[in-house]
């Protein structure tokens, strides 16, 4: 981030909340992310889903801007040992699915939520092999969340930069096992961690909105 320019973490942030509230890439940054044999959109034939909502949070830290992943524990039923966003689905008691994003980013890493600030959502994305449309809900905290983690929904909570996100070199294929068996996907190796699926289509997003951003 060119210090001559003067783009702190604020003002940056400040531009991708404008663009939230006007237009999003959405399926063109999604498709550098699915993986082969996977669909983007929700089939036709295919009108139940279930409702899901994830909370990416944006913060400053050491003059970057940096988000919030879990990884889920490798003893749960779904997405076992995957690098994702705090969410789920929607229970009948949340009022939306921002909603939804805030308390299940309450429960599984025990984030404040009246010190967030609600910035807008980005293009939700169906989940072909769980049947799930995940709703991503943006929010900005002025500082470095307290994170405590619930252990028996996430096994460790990190932060990555945005910058990172839009270096190419980190932006690479790897075999991985699913309930279909091995496949290539592409995905994110951010620090000896490969982000991939419907976390690394967000993740793509959400990197082409900092790249318009960080431009003049």
């Amino acid at each position: 981030m060119p210090e001559e320019l003067n783009l702190t973490p604020d003002i940056l942030y400040r531009r991708m909340a404008k663009q939230l509230g006007e237009r999003l890439p959405g399926t063109f940054s999604h498709l550098r992310m699915l993986p082969a044999g996977r669909v983007l959109q929700l089939p036709a034939d295919q009108p139940h889903f279930i409702h899901s909502a994830v909370l990416v949070l944006l913060f400053p830290f050491r003059h970057k801007i940096m988000t919030c992943l879990i990884r889920r524990p490798s003893t749960m039923k779904n997405h076992a040992g995957q690098i994702a966003f705090p969410g789920g689905k929607q229970e009948k008691e949340d009022r939306d699915l921002v909603g939804t994003a805030l308390r299940e980013a309450n429960e599984e890493i025990g984030l404040a939520i009246e010190e967030v600030q609600l910035l807008g959502t980005l293009t939700p994305v169906y989940v072909q092999v769980s049947n799930f449309l995940i709703t991503p809900v943006v929010a900005w905290s002025q500082d470095l969340p307290e994170i405590r983690i619930d252990p028996s929904e996430v096994d460790e909570a990190f932060f990555i930069a945005l910058e990172d996100l839009v270096d190419e070199e980190k932006c690479v294929e790897r075999e991985v096992d699913t309930s279909t068996g091995k496949i290539i996907v592409p995905g994110f190796d951010i620090n000896g961690c490969f982000i991939w699926g419907a976390t690394a289509m967000l993740l793509a997003e959400l990197a082409d909105i900092y790249r318009d951003n960080a431009q003049l």
